[in-house]
């Protein structure tokens, strides 16, 4: 933590530096004495009582990204004090990114100006401190996401809006603090939305509750090379299937972890092989009534046709019942020794269904190295930033993160551990905790609203009820504590 506050005083430090440069003739002018001046969040202070602002926006220092936006409203304050509010002095502060406010305080001529001739600014500043509530809630409480793929159906589904608590596993602070707020990554194409200059060290607060096997869990996307800074990399949601120090297998496509079965859900979907005869499936009842997305026809022979469709074990069983065509409805498990190339650690003959036996590295263990495996945890070493080793000369090496094996719900349409690897703990993001949102629309066209239809069945839904009102306790406790830091503000503007 000393580490990451190290770093947050150095940044502090910075702007005050700068804004002491961009402002000091206007402090003499208000008629402020000049040691006051340069003394640290004391000269935001003054400002904010000459302003007649809530002293509350002091917190706004706390956080790289608010500060700056607090600095700005100051230097405003102070420009259109001094300066009338024309259009050209507007365009010309937001042209400069502020730094106009240099360029008056070193070049023209500072009238002098009475603290007591300030008047109580009027304006409406409301949606400046909804934003501003906003992106703190986004930041550091919970933030909304959006189910894009069918990996984890039918769990969570395609047009799913749900809320990710990030306090749950321990708040993550940004390593990437300065950027476009409400942003990810990208603006636009490859266009990046935050600085990569400015890394704060990986600090996490204590856990509400640790990650249980089998959680539902939000996290960042190891192998996204686009993306070096780890919480500026592509989100991931999947279930977690292996803990630190767990042993895991899958056989004939079912899960063993530590050589027990896992437990059976209703929600796994799995490819399942459909033959029909004289007629093919009735395709639009499958999709409208059953609400069934994920179908592929294979092809027709001798009258037979052949389809690969998602589903779980009822679905499977309601629609061999339902059709008195389908000759045959079996799981499609790839054969034992087919080896798929995209497959981790891409060194054995495994595939999606026959899988292991893998280890995953536990936080403080030794791993004992050779040639056999040094291919499977080459990567830790690359997480945990080490050099290559040499085996021969040290067979053992120390873990110094814990890790976890991460798969989809929909086990033979996901992107998971078993294709790209472990999930170390510094990527963790959150815990999906609500679905507050739920659109079936169509996949191929999504932004086609009008063929959008609500799910009303999974509106203000929670997520595995498992600690679901616990988690929302928590979530509307901290968003209330920043509502009541505000609302003295608010209400003196109105």
């Amino acid at each position: 933590m000393y580490k990451y506050l190290i770093f947050s005083g150095i940044f502090l430090f910075i702007e005050h530096v700068i804004h002491i440069l961009g402002t000091w003739k206007f402090y003499k002018k208000l008629g402020i004495p000049s040691w006051k001046i340069f003394i640290p969040i004391y000269n935001i202070f003054i400002l904010l009582k000459i302003y007649k602002r809530s002293i509350c926006w002091i917190f706004l220092l706390l956080i790289p990204l608010t500060s700056i936006i607090l600095i700005f409203i100051l230097w405003m304050d102070l420009i259109f004090t001094f300066f009338k509010k024309t259009k050209t002095n507007f365009f010309l502060f937001f042209l400069s990114a502020g730094l106009y406010i240099y360029y008056i305080n070193f070049f023209k001529k500072i009238p002098i100006f009475k603290i007591e001739n300030i008047k109580k600014k009027e304006e409406n500043i409301g949606i400046l401190l909804a934003m501003i509530f906003s992106f703190i809630t986004h930041t550091y409480i919970v933030q909304p996401f959006v189910i894009p793929t069918s990996s984890m159906e039918r769990t969570l589904l395609v047009g799913d809006f749900i809320l990710v608590s990030k306090i749950h596993y321990g708040l993550r602070m940004p390593i990437s603090p300065i950027y476009i707020p409400f942003t990810h990554n990208n603006i636009i194409g490859n266009i990046k939305s935050y600085i990569s200059i400015f890394q704060w060290p990986y600090f996490r607060f204590s856990s509400i509750q640790s990650v249980q096997r089998n959680d539902i869990v939000v996290f960042n996307f190891p192998k996204d090379h686009n993306h070096k800074i780890i919480d500026r990399k592509d989100h991931y949601i999947k279930r977690c299937v292996g803990l630190p120090g767990d042993l895991i297998s899958i056989k004939k496509g079912i899960l063993f972890v530590n050589h027990k079965k896992e437990r059976s859900f209703l929600e796994k979907q799995q490819a399942y092989f459909i033959k029909t005869e004289n007629i093919p499936l009735n395709v639009e009842y499958l999709e409208k009534k059953m609400d069934v997305k994920d179908i592929e026809y294979i092809g027709e022979r001798n009258n037979e046709h052949f389809y690969q469709i998602m589903l779980n074990e009822k679905k499977a069983v309601d629609i061999k019942n339902l059709f008195e065509n389908i000759i045959f409805i079996k799981k499609y498990i790839l054969p034992i020794h087919f080896k798929e190339h995209y497959i981790f650690p891409n060194h054995f003959d495994w595939n999606r269904d026959f899988f292991g036996p893998l280890h995953i590295p536990k936080k403080g263990e030794f791993l004992k190295l050779n040639s056999k495996n040094i291919h499977i945890y080459n990567e830790i070493l690359n997480y945990e930033k080490v050099e290559k080793i040499d085996i021969v000369s040290k067979k053992y090496y120390k873990v110094k993160k814990n890790y976890y094996f991460m798969m989809g719900d929909n086990r033979h349409n996901s992107s998971d551990s078993r294709y790209w690897g472990f999930v170390p703990e510094d990527h963790i993001v959150g815990k999906p905790i609500f679905i507050w949102m739920s659109i079936d629309w169509d996949r191929k066209s999504p932004i086609n609203i009008f063929s959008w239809k609500f799910r009303w069945d999974r509106i203000m839904k929670t997520i595995d009820g498992k600690h679901s009102y616990l988690s929302l306790f928590f979530l509307f406790s901290f968003v209330y504590i920043i509502y009541f830091l505000f609302k003295n503000e608010k209400s003196s503007t109105q």
